[in-house]
Formats: structure tokens, sequence, C-alpha cells
């Protein structure tokens, strides 16, 4: 067989596995909505409230919940108290691995057992449980937060790796918000005398939702930095303006609705940000000097030909 031709049916082979696993994940979301419900047909007026339970099913993996543990709390939170033999049977999953999640789940306090012949198990409120994880992962966040000085002093007790001593010029790409917003924020505080932005509309909406305009705000109450930024002419960009309150902060509007996002701090380093073809936020980190220098004229060829305001 040709490898063009065996490539070729190894490729068809594993699009019809991801068929199948979504057929399967499909069937489970329908099981959740109705067990009356036909698991090969949807009626129409059921599509709006099975995308729902998709989207909860979702939600609540992103709290580190496993794909059955998930299957298994929402199935007793829809029918009620249920026999194991029941969820594994509507669940399609073993007996055994019901043992199993069903004891996490109980442990977790997100569902409790009704001690009866045969035993029922039965799930705590939605409200509640959504409650008890958020507050959960709150916690977790001011443990973290509460060590926060605690770590960076471990951390900088460590001793240095030689390699890592020389400023050596690199690049480095990051993608996803967290990451982006992470490294702007490293800039921020990095800055000893200067920090230039160009920043979006949309940009500008996270950097205000996040601690990005606070920490600035009381890095210039610390020293004497140079604080630029430009942004577009709009509505979003007045009232973030006035709402941040940075006095010290010269900004202006640029000219051009087009212009990509960007940060420099004291001529050493620049984070430069795109979207790839699927729309998800990348960034290009840089302390090349030649790179950091031809956006340096940029932003200053930009300053100089824009309408510029400062707030009050």
């Amino acid at each position: 067989m040709q490898l063009g031709q065996f490539r070729r049916l190894q490729k068809e082979k594993d699009e019809k596995l991801g068929e199948d696993a979504a057929v399967d994940a499909d069937s489970n979301i329908i099981a959740l909505y109705n067990r009356s419900l036909s698991r090969s047909r949807v009626l129409s007026e059921a599509e709006d409230h099975i995308s729902a339970l998709k989207q909860i099913n979702r939600a609540l993996m992103r709290f580190k919940l496993s794909k059955n543990e998930v299957k298994v709390y929402l199935f007793l939170a829809r029918f009620g108290s249920q026999k194991v033999q029941q969820i594994s049977e509507n669940m399609d999953v073993h007996r055994t691995e019901v043992y199993k999640t069903l004891r996490t789940l109980e442990a977790q306090g997100l569902i409790t057992r009704i001690l009866d012949k045969p035993m029922k198990f039965v799930a705590l409120p939605f409200e509640q449980v959504l409650e008890n994880l958020i507050e959960g992962r709150r916690k977790r966040i001011i443990q973290l937060e509460q060590r926060k000085t605690e770590l960076i002093a471990m951390w900088r007790s460590l001793p240095e790796v030689e390699e890592f001593k020389a400023n050596r010029e690199t690049l480095q790409v990051l993608e996803g918000k967290r990451h982006v917003l992470a490294k702007v924020s490293e800039l921020l505080n990095s800055s000893e005398a200067e920090f230039q932005a160009v920043v979006s509309d949309n940009e500008m909406i996270w950097l205000y939702n996040s601690l990005f305009f606070d920490d600035l705000n009381e890095l210039m109450k610390k020293k004497p930095l140079d604080a630029r930024m430009m942004t577009q002419y709009s509505p979003t960009s007045t009232y973030i303006i006035e709402k941040t309150n940075l006095c010290d902060m010269d900004f202006a509007f640029l000219r051009r609705s087009n212009q990509p996002s960007f940060f420099i701090a004291d001529d050493k380093e620049i984070l430069l940000l795109m979207n790839n073809e699927e729309n998800k936020l990348l960034a290009m980190w840089t302390n090349y000097s030649a790179v950091v220098a031809s956006f340096r004229n940029l932003f200053e060829h930009l300053w100089k030909n824009q309408t510029k305001q400062k707030t009050a």
C-alpha cells in the first residue's frame, strides 16, 4: 500500500472515531435532558435546552471534575434520587466506575446518600453546588495570594543558573489572554523610567477588567515613571480613561483604527499583540534591540501625528 493511500485511510478512520465520540457525548447529554427522548432523534423545541446542558457540562468540568463525575451529578440533579444500577444503565458507565464516582462526589459534598435497600444517592441543589465550587476556587486563590510574598522570597533565594545570567537577545510567543496579561503585568512592573502602550478597544476592556490600571497607578506613585498610552477614540476608551483616573499618565487618541496593540518597557523589551486564524489572542515578546527600536520609533511617529488629549 502506498504511503499516501495509507495516510488517507488513517485520516478517514480518525475522523470516524471523532464523529463517533461526538455522537456518544450528545447521546449522554440527551439522556440528561429527558430519559424518554430517543437518543437518535432530538425534537426541535428541545435543542435549546440540550445546548444549555452542554454548556453547563463544560462549565462544571472547568472546576476539575472528571467527565463521569459531571455526568453522574447532572443525572442525579435532573432526576432525583437513584440507585447505582439506574445510574449505570442510563449513563452507560460501568457499575464499578459508578461506585468510584459516587464516593468522589460524596467526598466533595456534591451528593448525599439515602440509607435504603438498595442504597440511593441524591444530588445537592445545583445552585448550592455551583456556589460551593466557586467558593472553593476562591479560597484556593486567596491562599495562594497570601503565600505570594513567601513563595517569591523562596524563589529568589535559589541560586541563579549560570546560563540565564547573560542578557541574551531572544524571542518568545505567548498564547491566550491569561499568559499575555501576565506578561503585560511583568513588563509594567519591571519598567524603571518609561512605559509606552498602543491599545485597541478590545484590549482596553480586558486591561480595565484586570489589575493593570491599579498596578500602574500604584507604580506611578512610587517612582517617576513616564507612562504614555494611545488608543482609539470611542465611548469605550473615553469611559475607561475617565474611570481609571490616572492623572499622571499621558493619553492620546489614534488617527487610525487598525493599529496593532503593543507595549514597550524602558526601550528594552516589547510585547506585540496579534490574533491567529482562529481569532485566538497571541503575543510576541522580544528584547531584540532592533525590533524594540523600530516599534519605539513607530510609537513616537504615532504620538506626533495623533489628536492628543490628556485626562483632567
